[in-house]
């Protein structure tokens, strides 16, 4: 993956990795650095789970433009079991058959009958109601984020926060990142630094994900 496929975001190659945001993109493209994960496909941002799904349904329109499709977006809106079926029932129209649910290492579909090769990755881990957040949190030392999900509850207890509980997970984790020797950084530089662990089984495992997809 060249820096410029990864600074524009809208990538629209034959090979292309659909994602929900920027956060998504970057952590994305620390580990393929961490992983080595071959050049050989762009990433767009599409701004939302929906809008992915979306331009997931023009690019099958389009098979004589595109190869491999990949997409991964969160399983938590409004879950899991709804996210799949909504991207089953577009494969379908599309004359694509997958199974029933996601392979928990990642969904691949072959390429056949001029349909592309397509990769389904439901954050955070294929099997749980999730986001980004909570894959980034599994990848976090475990006394240090279960002591930022302490402070969380802490501060909702007292009306110290605003956050809806969805979003709880994103307010645990970057509590969590306040506390590091660069407070805040984004998702995908504390990955490169080291302060999410990118040697976590299940970092390796979207890894290999990728890399059979697009290899």
């Amino acid at each position: 993956m060249s820096g410029n496929l990864f600074m524009s975001f809208k990538h629209t190659g034959s090979k292309v990795l659909l994602t929900e945001g920027i956060n998504d993109c970057h952590v994305i493209l620390a580990l393929c650095q961490h992983y080595n994960v071959p050049n050989t496909f762009g990433l767009y941002e599409c701004g939302s789970d929906e809008l992915a799904i979306k331009r997931l349904t023009g690019l099958l329109a389009r098979p004589d433009e595109v190869e491999t499709i990949g997409i991964v977006i969160d399983a938590d809106n409004p879950n899991l079991a709804a996210k799949w079926q909504a991207i089953k029932d577009r494969l379908q129209k599309s004359g694509i058959i997958t199974k029933e649910g996601p392979e928990l290492t990642g969904t691949i579909i072959p390429a056949a009958n001029n349909l592309p090769c397509v990769g389904i990755w439901l954050m955070p881990d294929n099997k749980l109601d999730g986001m980004l957040e909570d894959f980034c949190s599994q990848l976090a030392y475990p006394a240090g984020v279960d002591f930022a999900e302490k402070c969380v509850n802490d501060a909702k207890e007292n009306d110290h926060t605003t956050f809806i509980e969805t979003h709880k997970t994103k307010a645990v984790i970057h509590t969590f990142l306040a506390w590091q020797d660069e407070p805040g950084m984004p998702l995908g530089k504390a990955i490169t630094a080291r302060t999410l662990n990118p040697n976590n089984p299940l970092a390796e495992v979207f890894a290999e994900w990728l890399r059979k997809l697009f290899e």
